[in-house]
């Protein structure tokens, strides 16, 4: 239904005011006398915030005599603005929408040093007893010449909350909060929203989660204030040493700039709405709506936690619902009205930039596209497809005796979701994660260190540190619980004995390449430099270096987009021959000698692969997976999505897990051919893994978020 917004713009001009309106119905400019001289502006605030502040007190509550100075300021405020055109107009647009049934807005707008300090909340309905915002969307509307577009929203809707309590400051009641946002949120649809709320609150824990993360949503709880000396909003985290550390709005500013997906920030902190006198950027909430963010909840007064739970809770239950954000304010300022019967709710102030206010709205849950049965085949063992084959691989399969064919990948299962059984460890940045034996988990952090976890409770077991070494890039597992290797920025590969947490072997391969792998019975360490594979015994000595491109190609290979980096790559079964993905859309296996025994051709590179005795699984960069038998035969395939990321086989159950670069987990049930979106996380992946014993999917994110899941249910 098409909204009805009401501009309306006030100028302060030395002792007038020139206020102007515009809607679907007419404009009007006028000038009038300022209500108040400043002076008298200064001590009607004074009155106002004194007001509030009874209204509340346990003392004074509800009392009739705390409210009279604010209804008097908002019935002042009304007579000077809605008057001679401006009110015909205002009245003209309202009977319109009623008539019409469309949702009613006012975009307020302010130009004066003395107009960002004054609470338009408080203002009258001019033809009822009644205060304007708790019946009609008032909006600080800041109009930017160039507005974030509303974000095509991607379920489920990601939250990002901190609760600052620095030891030098009153305790708030964080917890509690987050509990009823989580609820509140979670109630319309558990599915639909992520709720994450930050263990710590430093400024580090916040910027590592924005700059790392999607969110859509960040919810601050602080306290917060605005420097006059230095015309600028700020809020309150904690330091380093745990005391109060404030965050000026410019420092937001730059996070900001590294979160495209944030849409809202909903700041629940003292006086983070007020603005400065000669700049109303410089206040908290306008400088983080200019930096891009096109909403933003702010307070322009202090707000008891009480009324803050209330006001946060009916929030977000309005937003998960898919109410326009202004819409959603309104109602909740009528819920603390009703509920904590004091002022507080005027405290909360919207902030837009521009008139749209359907920032989310809140899709059926996405299916994932059935896939198709691919009639490409291949012919001999090396992998060249021709153009029809009127058996298709099942006939062939059956043929040749191998192994059953996979069920086609099939529409999602309703209820098969994961649950997240666990958060097992927060490790800060990691660029790839591997499990090894005994559902041990290996980590590449980005601060230099490998770290070794239990898979089932997230304790740690062993951390490695190189002396004087760049940050690993990767990990891969022996068969043994003792050694894991590491490849490293500075072209290092080093061979960790975890019983001493040193060095075992350190190899110089180069730096022109980052794949790794572990024979599965230990005695071969594989890695990638520029269009080569390099083989290591156990003595850490080179003993193949096998070319990994074939130079009879056709030319017509040869010039797809992919003649850089080689890998992923892996041992085939038995660890006589590797598998590598060469970049420019083939597969290959290798024997010792370097020559080719069998290809798998695709249309474009091959971003991942994993693999058992009886099938390859690949995923390429058109957002397919693709399984393959081991002579070169393509079995399946997925339709087209986002582009895989990781993939790997469980053999208990049967099945096959895919993530994708925006950290969407999948899993192909192997039996049924089920394709399930099991998992929505905030990061991209650094690793993916199932645990041994079908006790579990583990993931772990870039921002080194390890959690653990539990599998869909099959009766």
């Amino acid at each position: 239904m098409k909204n009805l917004p009401f501009q309306l713009e006030i100028i302060e001009a030395d002792t007038n005011w020139i206020v102007s309106c515009a809607s679907e119905y007419g404009e009007a400019l006028i000038r009038v006398a300022a209500p108040y001289s400043e002076s008298e502006l200064q001590s009607a605030l004074s009155r106002v915030q004194d007001s509030l502040a009874r209204s509340y007190s346990p003392v004074v509550r509800g009392a009739s005599l705390s409210e009279r100075p604010v209804r008097e300021f908002g019935e002042r405020l009304t007579e000077a603005i809605f008057r001679d055109d401006i009110f015909l107009i205002f009245d003209r647009w309202r009977s319109r929408a009623r008539v019409q049934g469309s949702p009613l807005r006012i975009l307020l707008r302010t130009n004066g040093p003395h107009l960002s300090h004054i609470p338009w909340e408080f203002l009258v309905d001019p033809s009822r007893d009644d205060y304007l915002a708790l019946r009609v969307p008032v909006v600080r509307y800041l109009r930017l010449m160039n507005p974030v577009p509303p974000l095509p929203l991607t379920l489920p809707l990601r939250v990002l909350g901190i609760s600052a309590q620095p030891h030098d400051l009153p305790e708030l009641e964080g917890k509690r909060e987050g509990e009823q946002i989580s609820r509140a949120l979670q109630q319309c649809s558990s599915e639909s929203v992520d709720v994450h709320w930050l263990t710590g609150d430093r400024w580090q824990d916040l910027a590592r989660e924005l700059r790392f993360g999607s969110w859509h949503v960040l919810h601050c709880v602080s306290h917060g204030g605005f420097d006059e000396e230095r015309n600028a909003g700020y809020i309150v985290l904690s330091g380093s040493d745990g005391l109060s550390k404030k965050i000026y709005a410019s420092d937001f500013e730059r996070l900001i700039a590294d979160s495209p997906n944030l849409r809202l920030i909903v700041l629940n902190s003292c006086e983070s709405a007020v603005g400065g006198s000669e700049d109303v950027f410089a206040g908290t909430a306008a400088n983080l709506v200019r930096a891009g963010v096109p909403a933003v909840v702010a307070m322009q007064y202090e707000i008891t936690d009480k009324a803050a739970l209330v006001f946060a809770s009916s929030f977000y239950e309005r937003i998960a619902q898919g109410v326009p954000v202004d819409r959603a304010v309104t109602l909740a300022r009528e819920y603390v009205k009703v509920e904590q019967e004091s002022l507080e709710w005027a405290t909360p102030v919207l902030f837009l930039a521009s008139d749209e206010t359907r920032l989310f709205s809140l899709p059926q849950v996405p299916q994932v596209p059935q896939s198709t049965q691919s009639t490409q085949s291949t012919q001999g063992t090396q992998g060249t497809q021709g153009p029809d084959d009127p058996e298709g691989p099942q006939t062939r399969a059956a043929a040749t005796g191998s192994p059953r064919t996979p069920p086609a990948p099939q529409p999602p299962a309703q209820g098969a979701r994961l649950s997240r059984r666990a958060l097992l460890a927060e490790i800060g940045p990691c660029r790839h994660l591997e499990v090894g034996p005994s559902d041990l988990l290996a980590a590449a952090c980005g601060d230099g260190a490998v770290r070794v976890l239990n898979g089932t409770d997230g304790a740690l077991h062993r951390q490695c540190q190189p002396v004087q070494r760049e940050n690993p890039v990767r990990v891969a597992w022996g068969p043994w619980r003792r050694n894991v290797a590491s490849r490293h920025n500075d072209g290092t590969v080093v061979v960790w004995d975890l019983q001493t947490e040193t060095a075992a072997r350190v190899m110089n391969v180069g730096e022109e390449g980052d794949a790794l792998a572990f024979s599965s019975d230990g005695h071969w360490l594989a890695v990638t430099v520029k269009d080569r594979v390099y083989v290591y015994n156990t003595w850490g000595a080179r003993v193949r270096d096998l070319p990994a491109r074939s130079e009879k190609e056709p030319r017509a290979w040869q010039r797809m987009g992919g003649r850089g980096r080689i890998g992923p790559l892996a041992f085939a079964p038995g660890d006589r021959h590797v598998v590598v993905a060469t970049g420019d859309g083939m597969v290959r296996q290798l024997d010792v000698r370097g020559r080719q025994v069998v290809a798998w051709r695709h249309p474009v590179p091959v971003s991942c692969l994993a693999l058992t005795a009886n099938v390859l699984a690949t995923g390429c960069a058109d957002g397919r997976v693709r399984l393959w038998s081991w002579d070169g035969r393509l079995l399946r395939q997925t339709d087209g999505g986002r582009q895989p990321a990781h993939l790997v086989f469980s053999e208990d159950p049967p099945a096959l897990a895919v993530s994708d670069g925006d950290g969407s987990v999948s899993l192909w049930d192997l039996r049924t051919g089920e394709l399930t979106v099991v998992a929505e996380l905030v990061h991209q992946l650094a690793g993916l893994a199932f645990l041994e014993s079908g006790k579990g999917l583990v993931t772990c994110t870039r921002s080194g978020r390890i959690e653990r899941w539990s599998l869909p249910h099959r009766s």
